[in-house]
């Protein structure tokens, strides 16, 4: 029923609010107080597939110094959380991948918790990245398209508490 409202023309609308930068720092603050996320079940009503887990990752601006947050969906392997930064299939890396590779001390608010990380983005063909890479396929088939349809390694980043 939800990817059907989607569809339309109401649905379109919805999307564009919640793409917005208030949208997006509302549903931060929900997925902080709740862990839920109105955008990952937006996004998951549109393309078919169940909701992932989500979590906001706060990191510090490789240029400004400045802290940014994303919300991110993520798969758990073995107790350690992992973010796939596939980035629609875009050419680049997402900002707050690069963020992560200048300073990988970060934090994750996570179930209704803050948590310390240290992010290790994972070696392509490391014995880590096959099983969270075919978790996160499992959960949504999307990745695997996103990465046949770019040039690019698309990384997965292991968060280590500290």
């Amino acid at each position: 029923m939800l990817g059907k409202l989607m569809r339309t023309a109401l649905g379109q609308e919805v999307i564009r609010l919640i793409m917005t930068k208030r949208g997006l720092a509302c549903d931060k603050i929900l997925v902080r107080a709740t862990g839920f996320s109105l955008l990952m079940h937006l996004f998951s009503a549109m393309t078919n597939f169940a909701p992932m887990p989500v979590l906001v990752i706060h990191t510090i601006g490789r240029r400004s110094g400045v802290e940014r947050s994303a919300t991110m969906p993520y798969v758990t392997v073995n107790g350690i959380h992992y973010l796939v930064a596939s980035n629609g299939a875009k050419p680049n890396d997402s900002l707050w991948v690069d963020n992560l590779r200048a300073e990988p001390n970060a934090r994750i608010d996570i179930d209704q918790q803050t948590i310390k990380v240290r992010a290790r983005v994972l070696d392509f063909d490391s014995a880590e990245r096959v099983p969270a890479w075919d978790l996160a396929v499992k959960m949504n088939s999307q990745y695997a398209i996103y990465q046949q349809s770019t040039s690019r390694q698309i990384p997965v980043i292991a968060l280590d508490p500290i």
